[in-house]
């Protein structure tokens, strides 16, 4: 039986990012914008979240088939890379899972004090030009 699975991005996986195109093709609905606990950091490329600390992790609330999550977990590489917890909507309304670093955040990577790797992107873009 095939079954759905509520999943929070944060990161390349938000609208309009690279590798929304994995998601796409088992994006069952999105359930909107979001906002979970714990600390994004950027990796370069990609951000980490750590669920430790106290800061937020803006990102949007999605629903994926069985086949999505397959297709989620092997680009985080779960659970080689990323661990994979359930956390809910500091809002209350939605829980689901999330992809996280568990105390591997690499040393010297730069934390994005507002938990928005979209905004953190734009603002990155403007000092560069």
């Amino acid at each position: 039986m095939n079954s759905n699975h509520v999943v929070f991005v944060y990161g390349t996986l938000r609208k309009g990012q690279s590798n929304r195109r994995v998601m796409k093709p088992h994006l069952v609905r999105e359930l909107g914008e979001g906002v979970i606990q714990g600390e994004m950091y950027d990796l370069g490329a990609y951000p980490a979240v750590s669920l430790d600390g106290d800061g937020v992790v803006v990102g949007e609330w999605v629903e994926v088939t069985d086949d999505g999550l397959a297709a989620l977990d092997g680009l985080e590489g779960y659970p080689r890379f990323y661990d994979r917890t359930v956390v809910r909507d500091l809002h209350g309304a939605v829980e689901g899972w999330v992809y996280h670093m568990t105390g591997r955040i690499p040393a010297g990577a730069p934390r994005i004090e507002s938990g928005d790797w979209v905004a953190w992107l734009r603002a990155r873009k403007e000092v560069r030009v």
